[in-house]
């Protein structure tokens, strides 16, 4: 299944959202806003890139996101102008992604894409930590169904943290 990040940019403000295939008409968005987050990205475009980066901390990268509505799968290959003064988004990263785990208070995934400047191939794990438990043994679990038992769109924080895998 695949995956992209997307910076969304409307006039000075941006978000990043994350962006998941589940082999369904709608994808699973997430958008991070969290400011620290945000700040470095803006300062640094190859934030995603661990190798490159040089506001890196550690390995590992923490923010909060929201679950936001279900995306059309279009966005899953469009960069560009939205309309209707919605602003612009850019792909920032992009690729197929996996199930790991997922238990009543984690869903962990890994990706593998690339950064689009530079080409630069990715490995992550991504864990997010939902505000409601997840009720959903994992042995029956596929993307359709995980779309359909995680908690809904709504103004919940969601712990989100990413590591570099290689």
């Amino acid at each position: 299944m695949r995956y992209v990040l997307l910076k969304h940019e409307k006039d000075k403000d941006f978000h990043v959202d994350f962006l998941l295939d589940c082999g369904l008409e709608r994808l699973i968005t997430w958008q991070i806003t969290d400011p620290i987050f945000i700040d470095r990205l803006k300062f640094d475009e190859i934030f995603f890139n661990f190798a490159e980066s040089p506001n890196r901390i550690n390995d590992t990268i923490y923010s909060y996101c929201r679950r936001i509505f279900d995306h059309r799968r279009m966005y899953l290959d469009f960069s560009g102008d939205l309309g209707d003064h919605r602003g612009c988004v850019t792909r920032i990263e992009y690729g197929n992604w996996e199930l790991c785990e997922v238990c009543a208070n984690r869903l962990v995934m890994k990706t593998v894409g690339t950064c689009p400047a530079g080409n630069t191939p990715t490995a992550r794990l991504w864990r997010f930590e939902p505000p409601a438990e997840i009720t959903l043994d994992f042995n029956e679990t596929t993307p359709d169904r995980l779309m359909q038992k995680l908690p809904p769109p709504g103004d919940e924080n969601w712990v989100v943290s990413c590591t570099r895998v290689c």
